[in-house]
C-alpha cells in the first residue's frame, strides 16, 4: 500500500505537526466523502492511513535504494547536463528556498533529468518544464526521494572533483592576492560563456546548452595551459637571475 504514496505526499508524511489525513485517505485509499462513506468507512480508513504513515516514518529514506527501472531517466553523470541547468541546480542547492520539501525535491530532480526525459531544450520558465515538475510530484515517493538523494551526492562529488583539478593548477599571484583578488572567481560565468563562444564558434544561447563536462573541461585545459606557461616563466626567470650572479 505504501507504494501508492507519491512525492507530493512527502510533506504530509514528514510533517511534525498535525497531518493531513483527509488528503491521504482520498489519494491513497480512494475514500469518498459521501454520507454513507462518512458513516461506514471513515474510522476504518483513518486508522489505516495512520498505520501506513507510522510504517513509513520507520523507514530511513537515505538508505532507500535507487530504482534503476524507474521510468524517470537520469543522466549517467550529472556532468552531462547542460551548463545552464548546472548553474540553476547549484543555485537551488546552495541557497535557501521557500519551496515545500516536496516541491524542492521535484525541482532538483527536474533540473537534473529534464533533458533525459523531454525532447525540448531545458528552459526553467517554460510551460514544458513546469509541467514536468508537476508530473514528478505524482511519481512514486520512494523512487523520487532516492533519486533526489543520489543527485545531491553526485553534485557534491562532481564539485569536489572539479575543485581539486582546478586547485592543482591554480596560479597564485601575490600582487593579486594583496589587492583582494581572492574574492574573484577565476572561472566566472561571464568569462566562461565568452570562452565557450570563442572556442566552439557558437552564440551565447548555444554556449549555455553545452554540457557541464565540456564547459569545465575547456576551462580546465586553459587553466592547465596557463599553469604550465607560468612554471616555464618562473624557471626561465630563475635561470636568468642565476646567470646574473
Amino acid at each position: 500500500m505504501i507504494e501508492k504514496f507519491k512525492l507530493k505526499h512527502f510533506d504530509i508524511v514528514s510533517s511534525e505537526g498535525e497531518k493531513d489525513f483527509a488528503t491521504l485517505m482520498v489519494d491513497i485509499l480512494g475514500y469518498k466523502n459521501s454520507t454513507f462513506g462518512k458513516a461506514k468507512f471513515f474510522v476504518k480508513n483513518f486508522l489505516k492511513v495512520k498505520n501506513l504513515i507510522s510504517d513509513i516514518e520507520k523507514i530511513d529514506f537515505e538508505k532507500v535504494e535507487l530504482n534503476e527501472n524507474s521510468h524517470i531517466k537520469r543522466p549517467s553523470s550529472i556532468n552531462d547536463i547542460p551548463y545552464l541547468a548546472m548553474l540553476n541546480l547549484k543555485g537551488l542547492i546552495e541557497n535557501e528556498s521557500e519551496l515545500s520539501m516536496s516541491n524542492y525535491m521535484a525541482r532538483v530532480i527536474a533540473i537534473s533529468t529534464y533533458s533525459e526525459n523531454r525532447f525540448s531544450l531545458y528552459k526553467p520558465d517554460s510551460k514544458s518544464f513546469n509541467n514536468y515538475i508537476e508530473n514528478l510530484l505524482n511519481v512514486n515517493m520512494f523512487d523520487m526521494v532516492s533519486l533526489y538523494t543520489h543527485i545531491l551526492k553526485d553534485v557534491e562529488e562532481t564539485s569536489k572533483e572539479w575543485n581539486e583539478r582546478f586547485m592543482s593548477v591554480e596560479v597564485v599571484d601575490s600582487y593579486l592576492e594583496a589587492a583582494g583578488g581572492s574574492g574573484l572567481s577565476q572561472f566566472n560565468v561571464i568569462n566562461t560563456i565568452k570562452s565557450i563562444c570563442e572556442d566552439f564558434n557558437v552564440n551565447d544561447d548555444d554556449a549555455m546548452y553545452k554540457s557541464y563536462n565540456i564547459v569545465m573541461t575547456n576551462s580546465y585545459s586553459k587553466a592547465y595551459s596557463g599553469f604550465i606557461q607560468e612554471n616555464i616563466r618562473v624557471k626561465k626567470e630563475a635561470e636568468y637571475i642565476a646567470k646574473q650572479k
